[in-house]
């Protein structure tokens, strides 16, 4: 599960930077992480956010992991963005298979 995390926010984060998204500047947490854990929980938690950065934070997977409010309004902010993330995350993920 971490390998596919992680290899999950470098896409995230590579596909953010190609499409020219810049946070905020006064944003603790970046964009590509709170996609990052809303995937994570709808992965692993059948969607319960405060269970994916409840883990988030328990692992130290972030050096700021939001809290719930926060991070609900950040990736309602984000929403525009993580349909075409997942798409490119879904083929991303059917070529590696195919690969090996």
């Amino acid at each position: 599960m971490l390998s596919r995390l992680i290899a999950a926010f470098c896409i995230i984060d590579d596909a953010l930077q190609a499409m020219g998204y810049k946070d905020d500047p006064q944003a603790k947490t970046p964009a590509s992480a709170i996609l990052t854990l809303a995937l994570l929980a709808a992965l692993e938690f059948g969607g319960k956010h405060n269970k994916a950065l409840a883990l988030a934070k328990d692992l130290g997977l972030f050096t700021h992991v939001p809290s719930p409010s926060r991070f609900n309004r950040r990736l309602h902010a984000l929403y525009p963005l993580l349909l075409p993330l997942l798409h490119l995350l879904a083929q991303v993920w059917k070529h590696l298979h195919q690969a090996q």
